[in-house]
């Protein structure tokens, strides 16, 4: 049976490649940015999350176009989901839903906003951690 031998050098070009190989690999438990148009669910969420905040509000506000996303995979999934937000046609005594609360303009941005989201959907379980926006600071 023939031994195998590694010179110093073959060792060190070795542990060089393992560890750019590390270096590239997903970090377990951390943030990694998707892409924003890969999944509509990313859309589903940013509106889950805009329609849990009424606060003061006569109208709710509605997502216009989503900015970036992260994920992280813990016992679920966190979205951490950055959107642009402007006024819905749609009373905060309504109901809201993505269909009917339109935006009262496209052109009018009023605010950009960050949602985290926990999800777990093989228990049915989705809620808002926190909820940030930059002109003002709304947390749930």
């Amino acid at each position: 049976m023939a031994s195998l031998r590694i010179t110093p050098r073959g060792f060190a070009v070795l542990i060089v490649i393992c560890l750019i190989g590390a270096a590239r690999s997903v970090l377990v438990g951390g943030w990694h940015r998707q892409s924003v148009g890969d999944n509509a669910m990313f859309e589903e969420l940013a509106h889950f999350a805009i329609s849990r905040q009424v606060g003061d509000r006569e109208y709710f506000d509605t997502v216009l176009e989503l900015v970036d996303v992260e994920t992280q995979v813990v016992a679920g999934t966190n979205y951490r989901i950055k959107f642009k937000v402007g006024e819905s046609t749609c009373r905060v005594t309504e109901t809201y839903t993505k269909e009917a609360c339109v935006p009262q303009s496209r052109e009018t941005v009023k605010d950009t906003c960050t949602a985290v989201i926990y999800d777990v959907p093989w228990l049915n379980e989705r809620s808002v951690s926190s909820f940030t926006c930059e002109g003002s600071s709304t947390s749930t």
